[in-house]
């Protein structure tokens, strides 16, 4: 991979790397690390890809086994640090926030296929492999969240 391909590339996955990570840790140190991580990999990877979407995708699956791997680690905080990842996105309304928050509350399997399904556009399958699991069990994850999110936030918010 040449330097300026790299650059780019990074340029344009970082944050959405580092927000993979962080809806998997809620910590900023662990998601800027896992982050890192996935990046140096990609700098060292001889893989060829055949367009930006397949470079975004496999830097996806990635950061995502990264973040398993990080998470077995014995040396991994869990620090809630939701304050540094409001900074991230933009609210354009106070609902909106109130839905950042009640994710960020979600255990951390429904919080990832939530993150994914909703904020990377992926679809279930896409969910399975990345994750390593069967697609009933994403569904399963995503109807768990949803209810929860009805609970935290009532039933309207899914309307609007």
């Amino acid at each position: 991979m040449r330097n300026d391909e790299y650059i780019y590339a990074v340029k344009r996955n970082s944050n959405r790397l580092y927000l993979i990570a962080l809806s998997y840790f809620q910590n900023h140190h662990d998601a800027e690390d896992v982050m890192q991580d996935t990046l140096l990999k990609l700098w060292k990877t001889n893989k060829i890809f055949n367009d930006d979407e397949h470079m975004d995708k496999w830097l996806t699956i990635t950061c995502v086994h990264k973040c398993k791997d990080h998470f077995k680690s014995p040396f991994v905080k869990s620090n809630v640090a939701l304050n540094e990842a409001k900074d991230l996105y933009t609210f354009d309304t106070i609902k909106n926030f109130d839905v950042f928050n009640a994710i960020m509350s979600l255990p951390q399997k429904e919080r990832l296929v939530v993150h994914l399904f909703y904020y990377e556009d992926m679809q279930i399958n896409e969910i399975a492999k990345i994750i390593k699991c069967k697609p009933s069990a994403v569904k399963t994850r995503l109807h768990r969240a949803r209810t929860h999110l009805r609970e935290i936030l009532g039933d309207d918010w899914i309307n609007e």
